[in-house]
């Protein structure tokens, strides 16, 4: 089935039980939201231009950060240092997050876009093995692989207790 219209933008959000003070904690959600875009702009063939950011506060309050790229892309790492820049420019310093969302904006078809060739083979070497756990989650579902910042540490099948 081919789409023959193009959602202009997808997002993904995380919510914390309680308004969240760890910047660790905060990182760890965003992390796993860009995991979870780039993983959906792989599987629809999309890339995208932009990344727009917005964290929702205990007192119901929110900011939202915005930027675009300089070319499209729908590379994982991309996302995570995007978002990582964009909630470092907040500032944020003792601030409960509730919320946290990232929207990939201004999304494409990846026939379209061109990729700036680069004589450094790291990054096409990154993009190739990205290849590899889409395919494991598209035939063994979403959260066969994370990172292993977002796994939860096991000692034969349950969860670890803190020590």
């Amino acid at each position: 089935m081919q789409r023959t219209a193009l959602i202009r933008s997808t997002s993904a959000s995380h919510n914390f039980d309680q308004g969240e003070l760890a910047p660790d904690a905060h990182r760890r959600a965003l992390l796993a939201l860009a995991d979870e875009l780039g993983a959906r702009l792989h599987t629809s063939h999309e890339l995208r231009q932009g990344l727009t950011l917005t964290v929702r506060y205990a007192d119901r309050t929110s900011t939202t950060r915005s930027r675009a790229l300089p070319e499209p892309s729908a590379h994982s790492p991309a996302l995570t240092t995007l978002a990582y820049n964009l909630y470092t420019l907040l500032g944020l310093e003792q601030a409960r997050v509730r919320n946290l969302a990232l929207r990939a904006d201004r999304l494409g078809p990846d026939e379209s876009a061109h990729h700036q060739l680069l004589l450094d083979d790291g990054d096409e070497k990154a993009r190739r093995i990205e290849a590899v756990p889409d395919a494991a989650r598209s035939r063994f579902g979403p959260h066969v692989i994370t990172a292993a910042t977002l796994a939860r540490a096991t000692r034969g099948g349950h969860p670890r207790e803190p020590s």
